[in-house]
């Protein structure tokens, strides 16, 4: 126990750690941008722009209706859901990656973001080039790439009078400059703890019945589904509590929200498969937003292991265990995105 111990201690630090190596090489876990188009403005021209070049809003999170409970004020927050055809299921590229990987599934659809700051429209994408450090197929990593243009584009070019926010430019298709080598070598580094990006669970009986059994695991743990993808293989999950400490602390990190639970069988089993929230540790250093993350992924862990029917844990770690268990909460944290930059470095 004391060695297992350790051994967590050690991949918690590693995660945390990397953080440094992140900023130094000046990699960002989102493409930012900003219009003084009003929200509704800007998000039509988005779609708009986004439907031009093939890609399509499969899902939208109304960030305000899901915290209606706490009478919050997140006014137009939009988090959309996009791929490269009409659905998932006929999307090139996510059905190429998801061939190549099942796993990719707990980390599609990727997401964008639209809000007001500053009296302009915010709106930020997912850096799919951050996967880089989590994927090692070279094909897999093309497509990565390839969609990380296309996101980068349709801000720079499908805005009214668009101003880039990100310093990083993106990693371009069939390059491999010193950006993409650091990315991809942070994948030799994790691999060395172990540190596995997903959590992972498999069950006999079929995803029907998983999927229900999930859904009610997820909602006792206070994790709510907001919509299904593909065909109902992904489930969109967000926590209310959760999502308004971290949007409080960074509105940007929605891009990676509503966390997905990919179903989908396999070797005559059912598998279950979430991103693990730990993962982001080496791209944020508040401490609250930290033990928020190793929270929620408890919780997610916990749903998994306890709420699908005979499971069978094929993950090989366990969570990282928050630091300050559940007395993280919303109470310290403003109750909107007027005052989010007291909880952000300048």
């Amino acid at each position: 126990m004391a060695s297992q111990n350790l051994y967590q201690g050690i991949r918690t630090q590693v995660k945390k750690n990397l953080n440094r190596v992140v900023e130094r090489a000046n990699m960002e876990p989102a493409i930012r941008a900003s219009t003084p188009a009003p929200i509704e403005e800007a998000e039509a021209a988005l779609r708009e722009f986004l439907g031009e070049h093939g890609f399509h809003v499969i899902h939208e999170t109304d960030v305000e209706a899901i915290h209606n409970h706490y009478k919050l004020g997140y006014p137009g927050f939009k988090i959309l859901k996009v791929v490269r055809a009409r659905n998932f299921m006929s999307c090139p590229m996510a059905s190429s990656a998801v061939q190549i990987n099942p796993g990719t599934g707990a980390v599609l659809p990727p997401g964008i973001v639209l809000y007001e700051a500053d009296g302009e429209t915010r709106v930020s994408a997912v850096r799919p080039s951050t996967l880089l450090a989590l994927f090692t197929e070279p094909d897999l990593r093309e497509t990565i790439r390839e969609l990380e243009g296309h996101l980068w584009t349709a801000l720079e070019d499908g805005l009214p009078e668009s101003t880039m926010l990100s310093a990083e430019p993106p990693v371009a298709p069939g390059r491999n400059d010193r950006r993409a080598r650091m990315k991809g070598a942070l994948n030799y580094v994790l691999s060395l703890v172990d540190a596995e990006y997903s959590m992972h669970v498999s069950s006999p009986e079929p995803p029907s019945e998983v999927r229900d059994a999930l859904r009610g695991a997820l909602d006792v743990r206070g994790q709510k589904v907001v919509g299904e993808v593909a065909g109902g293989q992904i489930t969109l999950v967000v926590n209310p509590g959760q999502a308004h400490k971290l949007l409080a602390i960074d509105p940007d990190v929605a891009v990676f929200a509503p966390l997905s639970a990919a179903v989908f069988e396999d070797g005559g089993r059912t598998h279950v498969r979430t991103v693990r929230p730990s993962t982001l540790l080496i791209f944020y250093t508040q401490p609250d937003m930290q033990n928020i993350l190793m929270e929620m992924e408890m919780l997610l862990w916990n749903a998994l292991t306890r709420g699908v029917p005979e499971a069978r844990v094929e993950s090989r770690q366990p969570p990282l265990p928050p630091g300050t268990g559940q007395a993280t909460t919303a109470g310290g944290l403003p109750g909107g995105l007027d005052s989010f930059r007291r909880y952000r470095p300048e």
